[in-house]
């Protein structure tokens, strides 16, 4: 590790005092700062992140809200549909029964793996709940098929505004119903946080379609009967870029997703990010959400984001910057620099430079909530800087801890890779293409370094371009993939019924009050 600080620190160190000033006088400073403004905008060092989307921990209630979007293994209390309470009067109490409908996910899913109350597994047999709850909770449930043959239904018969028009096709929904008496003893403290576990959409894998170039399979883009689940973070993020449709097929109407059609996809590019999630178990486990005022783009960045990888326009075509050791496809020399400023900030800001990263990731042992791991620190930057300069990253589609310690030292370690490296060129190298990697010479600032291609401005009028380059460090593949994450400790979950026994602990009856047993509902009502 101290021998690739050296070698970035020593490039550093030639150029702050090779290039001092750049061919005019101006200041290098001050070129950089309108650099990395402009020029680095296929740079996944400098693209603004999206912010934490939603809560999979709290039911969602909205009037033409967000459609949830499920990939991966993850729990979710769902988007919530339908609300109401209903029954007449069975025996002494009004309308005992209440049912409620929340969608999960758009598209159809996999699996549902489990059902959580106050996030204990409760089982079910059929419709009915087992245990604690049993007669008391009912589940019907669907994957999203399309179109689903019935509607979701409750076991006491009709439910007020819900019927067999509401079939809820191709999306993972369920309907909970749940019977109350006056008692109340079973939902003496209120109905728990509950929600499922499951395992969300479907994926195409063009490596699995016999009609891609070296493909082998049924996979087919345009047929989404023929997906299957798999949470590498590269599938996902392309089956999110085509789209999620209500029927299937191109023409049909778009439930989710971006809307790329298929012959605008950088493949080999995708291709390489897929078989370097797999190699690195990178997978990506929760929900992105598509609505009014929500970018799509950003969840596409989003998704990436749980493999270290960033989507890019390059081209003309959807590609997909990630991190992965890179091979010079070229040499650029002194031979291939066309007239105009070349431009070499020595280092970035000191308000840029963090040096500590705390990875942030949603834990399952934790009830799903977002928790830190152990801080990531590299000890040179510390020394450098002078003082520990700590920064969070929220890892907000991973649930492994090791996965986001790794993704957050390549975030930490890429904070100090040199950007800003700008250089006119040749017609030559007019087909570069965003995240290449190339061996940069240039003798009279003194830089002898692999380069990735971070932005590209071509000029058909003067058939030249001018490249933005980025440094690229081989040596923190093999650092940022032995990291090890963390986890605090789980918390101790309260079985079901302990809440209900508590909320009842201390109360007291009149000593005038009279009970009689009801047989119509087997309880006990004051009379």
């Amino acid at each position: 590790m101290a021998k690739v600080l050296r070698t970035v620190g020593q490039v550093a160190g030639v150029i702050a005092t090779v290039a001092s000033f750049i061919p005019g006088g101006q200041p290098i400073a001050a070129v950089a700062a309108l650099i990395a403004a402009a020029a680095s905008i296929g740079a996944s060092l400098l693209q603004k992140k999206p912010g934490i989307q939603g809560s999979i921990n709290q039911v969602q209630i909205t009037a033409n809200g967000a459609v949830p979007y499920g990939m991966g293994r993850c729990f979710t209390a769902g988007s919530q549909l339908h609300d109401v309470g209903y029954g007449g009067k069975v025996g002494k109490t009004r309308n005992p029964y209440l049912s409620k409908v929340f969608i999960w996910s758009v598209s159809t899913a996999f699996a549902i793996d489990a059902v959580l109350f106050d996030f204990n597994v409760i089982n079910f047999t059929g419709t009915s709940a087992q245990g604690y709850y049993n007669s008391w909770l009912y589940l019907d449930r669907q994957l999203g098929l399309r179109p689903e043959p019935d509607a979701l239904a409750g076991p006491w018969g009709s439910i007020p505004d819900w019927g067999s028009d509401y079939k809820l096709s191709n999306y993972a929904a369920g309907l909970f119903s749940y019977r109350f008496d006056r008692d109340n003893k079973r939902w003496a403290n209120g109905i728990p946080v509950h929600g499922v576990v499951g395992r969300w959409a479907k994926v195409y894998d063009w490596r699995k379609d016999s009609t891609y170039p070296g493909g082998s399979g049924s996979h087919r883009w345009d047929d989404e009967a023929t997906y299957e689940y798999d949470p590498n973070v590269a599938l996902n993020a392309i089956t999110y870029a085509r789209g999620r449709y209500a029927v299937g097929g191109d023409a049909s109407m778009r439930m989710a997703g971006c809307g790329f059609p298929q012959d605008s996809i950088d493949w080999p590019a995708w291709n390489a990010f897929a078989n370097v999630c797999d190699a690195n178990g990178w997978e990506v486990n929760g929900f992105v959400y598509d609505g009014p005022g929500i970018s799509l783009w950003d969840n596409l960045k989003r998704i990436c984001a749980a493999g270290a990888a960033i989507p890019v326009i390059s081209g003309g075509l959807l590609s997909v910057r990630f991190q992965s050791p890179k091979v010079a496809l070229d040499t650029i020399t002194p031979d291939d620099f066309a007239e105009g400023e070349r431009m070499a900030p020595a280092m970035r800001t000191w308000k840029d430079r963090i040096n500590t990263m705390v990875p942030k990731y949603r834990s399952e042992a934790n009830k799903w909530e977002y928790v830190q791991s152990d801080a990531i620190a590299i000890e040179e930057y510390i020394t450098l800087d002078g003082e520990p300069k700590e920064e969070e990253n929220p890892c907000e589609l991973v649930t492994d801890k090791d996965q986001a310690a790794q993704i957050t030292y390549y975030e930490l370690f890429n904070r100090r890779e040199l950007t800003g490296w700008t250089y006119p060129l040749k017609p030559r190298l007019w087909e570069l293409k965003l995240g290449e990697a190339y061996h940069l010479q240039d003798p009279e600032l003194g830089i002898d370094h692999l380069v990735v291609v971070a932005a590209i401005d071509k000029d058909p009028g003067r058939t030249g371009l001018t490249v933005t380059f980025e440094t690229e460090t081989n040596a923190k593949h093999p650092v940022a993939l032995a990291m090890t994450g963390t986890a605090p400790p789980p918390p101790t979950l309260v079985a079901p019924g302990e809440g209900d026994d508590v909320a009842w602990d201390g109360v007291t009856f009149d000593s005038t009050t009279a009970f009689t047993f009801d047989s119509t509902v087997g309880s006990f009502d004051e009379t």
